[in-house]
């Protein structure tokens, strides 16, 4: 990933002064083995999640987009606004899709928003099954506080979402012969399988996400759902306080 800031006077519809961001990404085809066996996933610079997109509010973000698969492409940038930029929202009927090997760029501002947002892949309504997903975090400006605490432990994101073992072609054919998704096989955190909890569900050698905490310290969890189908309950053995929830500050409430 590229990331270069310059400073810029006038532009599309940028205020003098606000920083831009610039991103460069090519979305492949990669080979990954979240349950044991070799899958095609939806990657970006061969990333499977993807990088992140950190930027700060009301930076002009500039993310250039090469499709390297056999197939048509779009990027929508989740919860983000699109504030007079809404032919940049990645979706079909504003965005024309990106065919094989040509690019896009994506031109907008992250204007008046903070918190935790994600893109995804969405030319089809199956592309996130395979992936294709990443984080999205608009920081604060400085003389704009968030309403909370900094946490000392620092910042923690996890992606969870259902995954199924069938590719997202075959299941695209299955949903266009009139078959119900069905439930899904797993479900993943961060692009990894799940924790063998039970031998006879979870196949061995299955690799699982492990995330390093210290004891009395606060982490502040970026969570987000990117699966295709199953909504998720998302829990612990700790006590945590919501405090975002997409760009609005809700009221810190312990669980």
């Amino acid at each position: 990933m590229a990331l270069l800031l310059l400073l810029f006077c006038g532009g599309y519809s940028a205020r003098a002064g606000d920083p831009f961001a610039y991103f460069d990404w090519e979305v492949s085809y990669l080979t990954a083995r979240p349950l044991g066996v070799a899958h095609k996933v939806i990657a970006i610079n061969g990333q499977f999640p993807g990088p992140p997109l950190n930027v700060t509010t009301n930076w002009n973000v500039v993310v250039n987009v090469r499709n390297a698969l056999d197939e048509p492409l779009l990027l929508t940038f989740h919860g983000l606004q699109q504030r007079r930029t809404p032919w940049q929202d990645g979706v079909l009927g504003t965005n024309c899709p990106i065919p094989p090997g040509w690019n896009w760029t994506y031109t907008f501002q992250a204007k008046d928003q903070v918190g935790s947002f994600f893109y995804y892949p969405s030319a089809s309504p199956l592309h996130r099954a395979a992936g294709g997903c990443g984080g999205i975090v608009v920081n604060n400006r400085a003389v704009i506080p968030i309403p909370f605490p900094f946490p000392d432990g620092g910042d923690l994101t996890l992606f969870i979402g259902d995954w199924y073992a069938r590719s997202h072609h075959d299941l695209r054919r299955s949903l266009d012969a009139g078959a119900p998704l069905g439930a899904p096989d797993a479900v993943l955190i961060n692009g990894l399988g799940p924790y063998r909890h039970n031998d006879s569900v979870v196949p061995p050698g299955i690799v699982y996400e492990r995330i390093n905490v210290e004891t009395g310290r606060t982490y502040r969890l970026r969570v987000h759902n990117v699966g295709a189908s199953a909504s998720l309950n998302f829990r612990g053995n700790f006590t945590f306080c919501p405090t975002l929830l997409w760009n609005s500050t809700i009221y810190p409430y312990l669980f």
